[in-house]
């Protein structure tokens, strides 16, 4: 019965032991993007503290920055992945809040449930992407642009 009990632990460790190495090896991609967008946005931006991190997969890839300066002031910093010197910077002031884009997919639809958000970039374009399910539970994507001076009305994707 000992043996049992020995190997039943030796057998747990060692799945215990895989499952962590799984997780790490999973997270080391993003971990190294978060790196790199917190080194370039410190570099093109002067940030001095990173508050958030957003990886966007559209046509390109972005890695989204979003901390403080050393005035204070909170930006945001896109910084494509193929060509990291074509960064783009805003300041928070200037465009919406994660709840102000809710807010304005709430306007035009009726989401059962918000999956996700994230800042991301269409056609060069800074802007919320904002996952939902609608209320037959298929989901939909809607980009909502990120600078209050933008009128151009929220693309679009439905019942994918």
């Amino acid at each position: 019965m000992k043996k049992w009990i020995i190997g039943l632990c030796l057998l747990l460790l060692i799945v215990l032991g895989f499952s962590v190495n799984v997780y790490y090896q999973s997270t080391k991609p993003i971990n190294k993007a978060e790196s790199l967008a917190k080194k370039k946005a410190k570099e093109k931006a002067n940030l001095v503290s990173m508050d958030k991190f957003y990886l966007y997969n559209g046509k390109e890839s972005y890695y989204i920055a979003v901390g403080k300066q050393k005035n204070g002031e909170n930006i945001a910093v896109w910084i494509p992945e193929k060509n990291g010197e074509r960064v783009t910077i805003e300041k928070m002031s200037d465009g919406l809040s994660k709840q102000d884009a809710i807010n304005k997919l709430k306007e035009k639809e009726t989401p059962k449930k918000i999956l996700g958000s994230r800042l991301g970039m269409l056609n060069n374009e800074p802007v919320w992407e904002i996952s939902y399910l609608d209320q037959s539970s298929r989901l939909n994507y809607a980009y909502i642009y990120f600078l209050k001076s933008s009128n151009k009305t929220p693309y679009m994707i439905y019942n994918i």
